[in-house]
């Protein structure tokens, strides 16, 4: 019986050895001392836990860190921590002295959270400040705030991140993050830039940090599985013109995918405010995605900031709209401006094999303000593919080539198809192709096209086919195209003097035309097709798709017969 005595009374006396041990001993710090002004109790260790959890950000961020918490709470069932009020801040003083040795990164963090959770923090974790094992950490309303700043030094991109950590850490291994209505705030220093997004959601699981992970391509910021959310973000362009907006961002590293919903660039003005900041002309856009979904993604690099790569692209469904004030006088356009120039102009590497793009509507609009009239070309129900999107050398050298196809319905009714090819070996003279063909169409369709853009209409005719081939670059367009068409009739057109705002016939030179200059079928009886060679020297203030236009647009007056200067103002 005294020895069960003995036993009973040696018990309090271990857990209060224990006690001892973990309050003065474990959680000792050398440079923070507990504020015990925070203690439930006095036998509280919270104090001397959060001065704990200090010692270890300062050392484990050589000291460039600090850590403030409000309240702690231990719970010995799960060996777990509960933190409110919790902010990680830079050191003013380490930041000045780096600053002046010039060995400040480009990247400084200020983090505050609501609350923090830690289960699975062991003696051992807290022992060994080189290794963590943990079985969860779980953040609530984090606002985290990243300033950037470039130092203009070069970066050593093969060291990992394993080797940046391994400074502090030999290993880092959570079972599982969690992160609840997030915030990002990014401030770019230099261009004087903030970018915000919003109620960001993150699990992770599996995150393992040591030297076998820190080359695993199958990891995402080192968990084996990781799923990311974000909604409604909004960020301006860089002219402050547009709103790129994302309904939702979804990433799944299980599927190896992600998912941007509802995706749209929207003008942040009016048409008539828009107008109001131009001194010359310049297109308006607006375009709506649904869905867009990148799959087959290399995660590391994008997680390291390194590239965008991915084997495959699909965009179901959206609007473009275009629309051009010719009110507004011509500015000098830089000549770099095709597709694969302004491409190779993207900062980030990007690669993806192949993009299937379906059913997609583009709509372009141009204002003629001598007619007070407004154009519109519609392009319905697209279906394409793009091959080989990539700025990056060591791809181009493997394929030169981006190429995209596609079909869809000219102007609600005719089959239009095209295949453009770029050459990106080439792009800084910007050598392109074309190859375009168009099905059979009634000539009175392109009526809402040529009476406001050309300034005529087809009082009559059948178009039976028409194709094209261009090769062009920065400074002209050369090409060849056929238009077979039967009983063609031509009205040009001007205002009504008389009557403001209406239209009338060009009578004379309309009845010269028709009589001796236009071929009004093709082949004409006895003679085979006519084909056109055309030749077209780009101006300064044409775009892409005006060279492209302007070009085809000579080859059509030439095959019908009429000289350029029919129309007043073909473009």
């Amino acid at each position: 019986m005294k020895k069960k005595y003995i036993l009973l009374l040696a018990i309090p006396v271990v857990v209060i050895a224990g006690y001892l041990y973990l309050r003065f001993a474990l959680l000792k710090s050398k440079d923070f001392k507990p504020d015990h002004s925070k203690a439930k109790s006095i036998i509280d260790p919270g104090p001397e836990l959060i001065a704990k959890l200090q010692q270890l950000v300062k050392d484990g961020s050589g000291s460039l860190y600090k850590l403030e918490v409000n309240r702690i709470n231990v719970e010995l069932s799960n060996a777990g921590i509960s933190m409110t009020g919790v902010l990680l801040l830079p050191d003013s003083n380490v930041l000045a002295t780096l600053k002046q040795k010039a060995q400040m990164p480009d990247d400084i963090f200020k983090i505050k959270a609501d609350s923090l959770f830690i289960a699975g923090i062991g003696i051992n974790g807290l022992l060994h400040k080189d290794q963590l094992d943990l079985k969860t950490i779980s953040i609530s309303n984090p606002v985290i705030q990243i300033f950037h700043r470039s130092s203009g030094m070069p970066v050593n991109n093969s060291t990992t991140l394993f080797q940046k950590l391994s400074r502090q850490f030999k290993k880092i291994s959570i079972k599982e993050i969690l992160m609840q209505h997030g915030t990002i705030i990014n401030h770019d220093i230099l261009k004087n830039k903030i970018n915000t997004i919003k109620d960001l959601s993150i699990r992770m699981n599996g995150l393992l940090i040591d030297s076998s992970t820190q080359h695993d391509k199958s990891r995402f910021l080192f968990a084996k599985d990781a799923a990311i959310t974000t909604k409604n973000y909004v960020a301006r362009t860089a002219d402050s013109l547009y709103f790129l907006k994302f309904g939702s961002v979804n990433i799944s590293t299980a599927a190896n995918k992600m998912t941007l919903l509802n995706v749209s660039l929207e003008p942040r003005l009016s048409k008539q405010q828009f107008e109001a900041k131009l001194t010359t002309r310049k297109n308006l856009y607006h375009f709506s995605l649904p869905e867009i979904i990148l799959s087959g993604i290399n995660w590391w690099q994008l997680a390291n900031g390194q590239s965008l790569v991915a084997k495959e692209a699909f965009v179901n469904k959206g609007t473009l709209k275009v629309f051009l004030d010719r009110s507004l006088p011509f500015g000098n356009l830089k000549q770099n401006n095709f597709p694969h120039q302004l491409l190779m102009r993207i900062p980030t590497p990007v690669y993806i094999p192949k993009t299937t793009l379906r059913h997609l509507n583009l709509i372009y609009s141009e204002y003629n303000p001598g007619f007070a009239k407004t154009g519109i070309i519609y392009l319905d129900d697209i279906n394409g593919k793009l091959f080989n999107l990539t700025n990056m050398p060591q791809q181009i050298k493997l394929n030169h080539q981006m190429v995209f196809q596609s079909s869809g319905l000219f102007m609600h009714k005719a089959l239009l198809q095209n295949n453009f090819r770029f050459d990106l070996s080439k792009y800084k003279t910007g050598n392109f192709t074309l190859t375009l063909e168009v099905g059979k169409l009634d000539s009175a369709i392109l009526n809402p096209i040529t009476v406001p853009m050309a300034e005529f209409m087809f009082k009559k005719g059948i178009i039976n086919k028409g194709t094209v081939y261009l090769e062009g670059d920065n400074s002209k367009a050369t090409g060849k195209g056929i238009l077979l068409y039967n009983d063609l009739n031509l009205v040009g057109l001007k205002m009504d003097k008389d009557e403001p705002g209406k239209l009338k016939k060009k009578a004379v030179l309309s009845f010269i035309g028709n009589l001796l200059l236009i071929k009004n079928s093709n082949p004409s009886k006895g003679d085979p097709p006519r084909q056109a060679d055309v030749i077209y020297n780009r101006t300064g203030t044409q775009t892409f798709f005006s060279l492209i236009w302007k070009t085809i647009f000579t080859g059509i007056l030439k095959i019908i017969g009429l000289p350029a200067g029919f129309t007043n103002k073909p473009y």
